[in-house]
């Protein structure tokens, strides 16, 4: 199995998602794990990518403290991707070490949901649960002999960190910028093995077939690593209420109670409210100010701070509703930087 990795594991890979995908393909590789260093970032475009090639894409991560590699997850199903995120959110965000192989706590909830792989000699083949592997890089194959039991718990793991010999001295000048150092001063284990490219699928097999049952282990656990992601469907949230014409009404009202707050019974203004009103109704972002409101409503009710800033100021209806507390006709701000039926990309609102 291709354990690869993409430069969303910073400072250390260096291909596109797009490249690891193609090159990928071009190799006639069928299924490819993306386990990049603590991190999931690009999962969403991988699995796309993959089904536009025809490859089976496995989601996973691979865990360091520092440079130094504990184990890789792996998810069966979604569920079991959620619950490498959860993981990863646990440690990252309290800024704690990962737990080390000996202290490693249940990742999944149940075993069907993932896999755990260990570098070899980081876990005795004894000591594993029912969804540890150990992975078998072709450079240790020799060391296999020492192995007298667990047989059914080895797999092939070959890491993917770069393309070629010319990327590899890239990848070395990445690792370098993160340690502040001097290329001459990196050590062995700041970086990957020069090895970690793809190599063809039958060159690798070849390399385990006096292990059959490596490969019989191996073509198992792929078989059991489904994930799905329907790209067909639009998932963002297109209305506020029960239609197009309640969200319209309701932002309506909402606009107009907040302009009698903020300049009271003056029928000054009225017209650019009006006609805000009535493009933001035709170019159908009505629903993107309702959620917006409901956000902004629910951190007042909470008390928590909020900063409504950039181009999204410059809109009466914004204002009006207490997204931002910027007055675009105190300031001479026009709406049109914030939306008009010219621009092509969406507008957004920076709340800090």
């Amino acid at each position: 199995m291709y354990f690869a990795k993409t430069y969303f594991s910073f400072k250390y890979g260096t291909f596109s998602t797009r490249d690891l995908v193609a090159s990928a393909a071009e190799q006639g590789i069928t299924s490819l794990a993306l386990t990049n260093i603590n991190s999931t970032c690009d999962a969403w475009d991988f699995v796309q990518l993959c089904q536009e090639k025809g490859i089976k894409p496995i989601l996973g991560a691979e865990i360091r403290n520092d440079n130094r590699l504990l184990y890789t997850l792996l998810a069966a199903n979604n569920t079991g991707f959620r619950q490498i995120n959860e993981f990863l959110s646990q440690y990252l965000l309290e800024q704690k070490p990962f737990p080390e192989p000996k202290d490693l706590i249940p990742v999944f909830d149940d075993p069907a949901d993932g896999f755990i792989i260990y570098p070899l000699d980081n876990k005795a083949p004894g000591d594993l649960k029912a969804n540890e592997r150990i992975g078998i890089q072709p450079t240790e194959v020799n060391r296999l002999i020492r192995l007298q039991t667990g047989k059914d718990k080895l797999i092939i793991r070959q890491p993917v960190s770069f393309q070629n010999r010319t990327y590899y001295n890239l990848h070395r000048l990445l690792r370098a910028v993160d340690g502040n150092t001097l290329l001459s001063k990196l050590k062995s284990e700041d970086l990957a093995a020069e090895h970690e490219t793809f190599l063809p699928p039958l060159e690798l097999l070849s390399a385990f077939r006096q292990y059959p049952f490596i490969m019989t282990n191996t073509s198992r656990l792929t078989e059991s690593c489904q994930i799905t992601m329907d790209f067909g469907v639009y998932k963002n949230k297109r209305l506020f209420s029960a239609s197009r014409e309640d969200d319209k009404v309701l932002l309506e009202k909402l606009a107009w109670e907040g302009f009698r707050q903020r300049y009271g019974l003056t029928k000054k203004h009225r017209d650019r409210l009006i006609k805000e009103l009535r493009i933001i109704d035709e170019m159908g972002f009505t629903a993107y100010f309702l959620i917006t409101w409901d956000m902004i409503r629910y951190a007042q009710g909470r008390g928590f701070y909020h900063v409504g800033r950039g181009s999204g100021a410059n809109s009466l209806v914004a204002y009006c509703l207490r997204i931002t507390d910027v007055d675009p006709i105190e300031l001479d701000l026009y709406f049109e930087r914030f939306l008009n039926p010219h621009r092509s990309s969406p507008p957004d609102f920076d709340i800090d």
